[in-house]
C-alpha cells in the first residue's frame, strides 16, 4: 500500500509552501513564531510567509494589505466551485481551495480587462474609382 501525500491539503492548512514544496527551516520557524505571537492558525499566517514576510514587524505592516491574502480563500470550497463554474471554469471537487481561488481571481481579472478594452471597429477603406 502506497501512501500519497495530499499536497493540496497541506498547502491549504499552511503546512506546506506549495504543491510539492516544503517550507525552508527559516520559513517554518517564522510561521510557528508568528502563529504563537498572534494566536493565529498556520493557514492564516502562511500567505504572509509565502510573500516573504518573516518578522513580527513585517507582519504588522502588511496585515492590512489586500494583496497578501486573497479574500476569496475565506469562502467554503463548494462556493468556490460554484463561483468557478459560473465563470466558465470546469472545476471539480479535486481542486484545492488555493487553486480555485487563483483561477477565480484570474478569470475575474480577465472579465474586467474585457470590459475596459474598447472594441475597435475596422475602418472601411475607400473604394477607388477607375
Amino acid at each position: 500500500m502506497q501512501n500519497q501525500i495530499n499536497w493540496g491539503k497541506l498547502v491549504s492548512q499552511g503546512r506546506a509552501k506549495g504543491q510539492g514544496i516544503s517550507w525552508s527551516d527559516e520559513e517554518m520557524q517564522a510561521l510557528v513564531m508568528l502563529c504563537k505571537v498572534f494566536s493565529k492558525q498556520m493557514s492564516e499566517i502562511a500567505p504572509y510567509i509565502r510573500k516573504g514576510i518573516l518578522t513580527i514587524e513585517g507582519y504588522k505592516k502588511s496585515k492590512g494589505d489586500p494583496g497578501i491574502v486573497n479574500p476569496i480563500l475565506k469562502l467554503p470550497k463548494d462556493e468556490l466551485i460554484k463561483k468557478a463554474q459560473a465563470l466558465g471554469v470546469s472545476a471539480s471537487t479535486d481542486a484545492t481551495v488555493e487553486t480555485l481561488a487563483e483561477v477565480i481571481t484570474e478569470e475575474e481579472k480577465k472579465k474586467v480587462v474585457e470590459k475596459k478594452a474598447p472594441v475597435k471597429k475596422p475602418k472601411a477603406k475607400p473604394i477607388k474609382k477607375k
